[in-house]
């Protein structure tokens, strides 16, 4: 009886360095690479087309990469389970083959379903990681181990040669197209979107992207990834290239480690210098990239509850107009709105701006980071939900083991955008404005351009208060010492008190700024 597998296509539209792919050649006679858009989960609040287009981009890639190696991808649309039960029906496969996903509540809850199905019709499902996010992990102190076992010394998966397509679904696949976004959305919902200028989303692109940055735009990556005026081109733009799977983090680690062993050979000179910083900064965050995870796939509740209990009853106003305000970037604030407004078009903003962003709503607003949770997933076109909540709650102060930030939005034109070059692009109503008259919006009315809602000052100490008020609580200690003990770095090795854990923690996590 012939060996049947489907690899499950999730969030890695990749061929090279694709563990769950490889197995299932290794292990099968023939594999069928299956790709769903499940209707249920791009309904989701925090899915939006534009990452629904960043699934086309990366099946498009893909199937043109599969079929020189005899390969092609079924496309599908609707409930997986009953087009695993058709397929099945058709096509006796054994086993099914997909990574190991750290996703949001609904994909927790479609895994449980899939692996019911697999456990009633006899199918074998293999989860690989992909990354070092560790399921059911025990002690944080046990990640470090198994991290570098997996993404330092295990070798880069080649793209496999031959990819045992099954010929009877040859004239299926050729002949479905992927789908439309105009199947799952009224685009008129989303007019800002500039298609043009999203990210493109492939392995064929994240491989340009990657070669682009170690070898000459990476060198301006320290110093030049706080302003959004030099981030666009400074920053590594693989964030969506991991959250997308068309690269893995093990090649970006390993090929990030290649360039600084390059250098290390090099004549020191002002250039290697500022490489030097610039990798050691790029490595650090990477580093990052599985601590966030890993929170959410230890506590998975942190979708839904701080993970600090003791912030559970923080008590915000929730006003709908400011909600909208800030979605649409029309709060009154420029660096505020520039940078929405640049998000809800691109699908990008720098990480710096990101944080700002959050920590004035929920400071200078007083939204709850569940309220402003899914416009934010919706607009990030590298969304991940563990990175995107852990910072949604870190950003809102409610973790208790970080230093607590409120970003001026005033001081960050100041620092990043002092000639106003960033929100000029961005709010076309400032343009025939100075510098100095935009600086001045807090106490001058320019033109059309909307009066600050609130006042940023009196609001953001108003919810600080109640912030720090439950920090400096006996309840919030005991729980912020809970939260360090299951979630904190591991980096050092000795911690005698919370406080200096928090402080060392907040050390390496400015890393990311």
């Amino acid at each position: 009886m012939i060996k049947r597998a489907i690899w499950w296509i999730k969030r890695d539209f990749r061929l090279l360095d694709n563990e769950a792919f490889s197995q299932a050649l290794e292990q099968a006679e023939e594999v069928l690479p299956l790709f769903v858009f499940e209707r249920d989960y791009i309904a989701q609040p925090d899915i939006s087309p534009m990452h629904v287009w960043a699934w086309q981009e990366g099946l498009q890639d893909l199937k043109k990469r599969c079929q020189p190696l005899g390969g092609d991808i079924l496309i599908s649309k609707g409930h997986l389970l009953k087009i695993l039960t058709n397929i099945k029906k058709e096509w006796d496969f054994s086993s099914l083959y997909s990574h190991e996903e750290t996703g949001n509540g609904w994909t927790y809850q479609r895994d449980m379903a899939v692996q019911k199905w697999c456990l009633e019709n006899g199918v074998n499902w293999v989860e690989p990681p992909q990354n070092g996010v560790i399921r059911r992990l025990k002690k944080r102190e046990d990640r470090q181990p198994i991290i570098r076992k997996r993404i330092f010394d295990s070798a880069v998966i080649p793209t496999p040669l031959n990819l045992k397509f099954p010929e009877q679904f040859q004239a299926l696949c050729s002949a479905r197209q992927t789908p439309k976004l105009e199947e799952f959305f009224d685009l008129n919902n989303y007019p800002d979107i500039q298609w043009d200028q999203l990210q493109k989303v492939s392995e064929t692109q994240a491989h340009h992207d990657l070669e682009s940055f170690l070898t000459h735009r990476g060198k301006w990556y320290s110093g030049g990834i706080s302003s959004p005026n030099t981030a666009f081109t400074s920053g590594s733009r693989l964030s969506v290239h991991l959250a997308w799977g068309t690269l893995s983090l093990r090649y970006v680690f390993q090929k990030t480690h290649e360039k600084v062993s390059e250098n290390k050979s090099l004549e020191k000179n002002e250039d290697i210098k500022r490489w030097a910083r610039s990798l050691r900064a790029f490595e650090s965050r990477l580093h990052w990239h599985c601590h966030f995870i890993q929170r959410l796939e230890t506590s998975p509740h942190m979708e839904f509850k701080p993970l600090n209990r003791a912030y559970y009853g923080l008590i915000y106003d929730n006003d709908t107009n400011k909600l909208e305000a800030w979605e649409k970037g029309m709060t009154g604030f420029p660096m505020i709105d520039a940078c929405m407004r640049c998000l809800n078009a691109t699908g990008f903003i720098n990480f710096r701006m990101r944080s700002m962003l959050v920590s004035f709503a929920c400071f200078g607003l007083h939204l709850d980071w569940r309220v402003i949770h899914p416009h934010l997933a919706q607009v990030f076109l590298d969304y991940e939900a563990g990175i995107h909540l852990s910072q949604l709650q870190m950003q809102a102060g409610i973790v208790g083991i970080n230093t607590i930030r409120v970003y001026s939005p005033t001081k960050q034109i100041s620092d990043q955008d002092p000639e106003c070059i960033f929100i000029k692009r961005w709010i076309p109503e400032l343009r025939d404005y100075s510098p100095e008259q935009i600086l001045s919006y807090e106490s001058v009315i320019l033109g059309e351009y909307p009066a600050p809602i609130v006042d940023f000052k009196t609001e953001s100490k108003r919810m600080k208060d109640q912030v720090f008020s439950i920090r400096k609580s006996l309840e919030g200690k005991v729980e912020s010492k809970k939260v360090l003990e299951k979630h904190g770095s591991r980096k050092t090795a000795k911690r005698t008190t919370v406080k200096k854990a928090e402080k060392h923690n907040d050390t390496n996590q400015l890393k990311l700024f």
